[in-house]
């Protein structure tokens, strides 16, 4: 494994190496392999390996040792050894806790080394799974838009990737997929968020359409942090860096570029407002409070506070301290919107419901545990289609838990779909 990565080419971060990618003609038409050459089970001996190759550079900086974790992931992925990446991006962070932030990047980094086009999308993305919040499918999709620049978008090559997922129990990968389609989108756009929600609406469905305008809002986001408050290439995450002339942060308007949004994509623009408000009020949680509360409608508000929330936990690190330290700075009424938030994020995954689960039990009787557990309740009605698989999953020996979740989940009025973050 070590004379395998020493060799590979490296991994740049990707507004780096952007311009060199998007050149590459052939990227259209190539794919990475489709069958996978190594077993997921060699994870820890290529683990092993991976560690010791890049633990040296972590003397330099913790840039430096991510990105060499990167690079080896990225070689496996695209040489079509996906799950074997994702086997081993799990075995480094339980060897090394401290990567654990990074998991979501790197996730990205080695789904964004995988070529994919129309006919091998679907199958090389069924190798992903939900892990790390599902980077490795925004990764991939990435990738296939960002390829694809300077031509036309026909209607089969925008439905492919995530067409064949339909009419499967894949649901939550039908949702990631679909999202990442609007990640892949303004990187084909160069960060024109007006083109890309416009690409998202040639979708057929008004869930589809939705789920896509959030990796939209999210992707415009990250270049925000990338173009305004230097991040980007910390942890490899992947995304090509916004023209300088394109304006995605305003430091005097901090509801931007929400506010200056036709009213249909406001909902899933202030679901991630959240993540540039912060670092602009330098993560001071009453500060960007108030910025909530001037959203506007009572739904917007409540909304900017669920992504107070998930950001809540990300800096926490999923620990429940960390979250109900943050949260308890919020006002009166929109605390309870930020653990709801928190909560989607702590279950983001069918694979990390009980995680959610239990935060909420953590809570004490209130408001604030009832709009948790319609949280979980909302992850569980993007997890499973059926309304009895849904009423599984909301299980509490409190009946008032189990209400808020079957809410949450549509089990009591409807199998229509809420949208998630």
């Amino acid at each position: 494994m070590i004379a395998l990565v020493s060799i590979a080419p490296r991994a740049y971060a990707q507004h780096e190496s952007h311009a060199a990618m998007r050149d590459m003609a052939g990227d259209t038409l190539a794919t990475s392999p489709t069958t996978p050459t190594r077993r997921v089970s060699d994870s820890a001996v290529v683990a092993d390996s991976l560690l010791q190759l890049c633990r040296p550079h972590v003397a330099y900086s913790i840039d430096a040792y991510s990105t060499c974790i990167g690079d080896g992931l990225a070689y496996l992925s695209s040489a079509g050894n996906i799950a074997l990446a994702m086997g081993t991006l799990d075995r480094v962070i339980h060897s090394d806790p401290s990567l654990v932030l990074l998991g979501h990047p790197l996730a990205h980094a080695l789904g964004y080394a995988v070529r994919s086009t129309p006919a091998t999308a679907t199958r090389l993305l069924s190798e992903c799974d939900d892990r790390y919040q599902s980077g490795c499918y925004h990764g991939i999709l990435q990738r296939y838009f960002d390829a694809r620049i300077g031509m036309p978008i026909a209607q089969n090559v925008l439905l492919a990737p995530c067409d064949g997922l339909r009419g499967t129990r894949e649901q939550f990968r039908l949702f990631d997929c679909l999202h990442g389609t609007g990640h892949g989108l303004m990187m084909y756009h160069l960060y024109d968020v007006n083109a890309s929600l416009k690409d998202c609406d040639r979708l057929a469905a008004d869930w589809d359409q939705r789920s896509c305008y959030s990796g939209v809002f999210m992707e415009h986001n990250m270049g925000a942090r990338m173009q305004t408050f230097g991040e980007g290439k910390f942890g490899m995450h992947r995304h090509s860096m916004p023209a300088r002339s394109v304006i995605l942060f305003k430091p005097e308007d901090l509801h931007y570029p929400c506010d200056d949004t036709p009213a249909r994509y406001r909902h899933e623009c202030y679901e991630l407002q959240a993540d540039l408000i912060l670092p602009a009020v330098k993560q001071d949680y009453r500060k960007a409070s108030a910025v909530c509360d001037a959203a506007g409608t009572p739904d917007l508000v409540s909304t900017c506070y669920a992504g107070l929330g998930r950001n809540a936990s990300g800096a926490a690190a999923f620990q429940f301290a960390g979250i109900r330290k943050r949260c308890e700075l919020a006002s009166p009424a929109g605390k309870p919107f930020c653990y709801e938030g928190a909560v989607r994020h702590l279950a983001y995954a069918p694979n990390e419901l009980q995680r959610g689960v239990a935060f909420c039990k953590s809570l004490p009787d209130g408001n604030a545990r009832t709009r948790c557990w319609d949280g979980v309740g909302l992850q569980v009605g993007g997890f499973f289609s059926d309304m009895a698989s849904r009423q599984r999953a909301c299980q509490s020996e409190i009946p008032g838990d189990v209400a808020a979740c079957v809410g949450g989940a549509g089990v009591a009025h409807s199998s229509s779909l809420r949208n998630r973050p």
